[in-house]
């Protein structure tokens, strides 16, 4: 590729900006989750399973898009803090149910403060109505690159 092929390239990537955003959120959340000793990866999974009681865990991993070794990974890690507890299914012991803890549940509230604090600075400066965009492309982009990943086509 030509230096002016890979400059073009480099300015119109989503991926490349959204690797900025990840990496500069967790930057910005760093200092708080680890006054609350939680990992930067278990975010989603504390939020989910305190939104979801008793989620079952492969609806977790979907819900997410991980794949299942780093579902039951970072559920470990989030059992081992005392966070959640796993019970099998009553009607399919196969299935985990994932429920929070009263630690978890204690913790909600500062990690919603941080959370909330994080969104108003990302979303500093932009309507409500570009927020919404914003958020409904995201969720468009998801949807394409889960399709993608799934071997399916539009």
């Amino acid at each position: 590729m030509k230096k002016e092929q890979l400059e073009t390239f480099h300015q119109r990537s989503p991926g490349r900006r959204l690797a900025m955003l990840s990496r500069l959120s967790m930057a910005y959340m760093a200092g708080p989750l680890a006054e609350m000793g939680i990992g930067r990866g278990k975010i989603g999974f504390l939020l989910s399973v305190l939104q979801f009681e008793g989620i079952v865990q492969e609806e977790l991993t979907n819900r997410l898009c991980i794949d299942r070794a780093a579902t039951a990974r970072a559920l470990q890690a989030l059992e081992d803090q005392g966070l959640v507890r796993r019970e099998e299914d009553r009607e399919d012991r196969r299935k985990k149910r994932v429920f929070s803890t009263d630690k978890a549940r204690a913790l909600q509230p500062k990690l919603m403060e941080m959370l909330t604090r994080h969104n108003e600075a990302l979303f500093s400066g932009l309507t409500r109505s570009e927020q919404d965009q914003f958020l409904d492309m995201l969720d468009r982009l998801v949807d394409n690159l889960r399709v993608a990943v799934e071997g399916g086509s539009r």
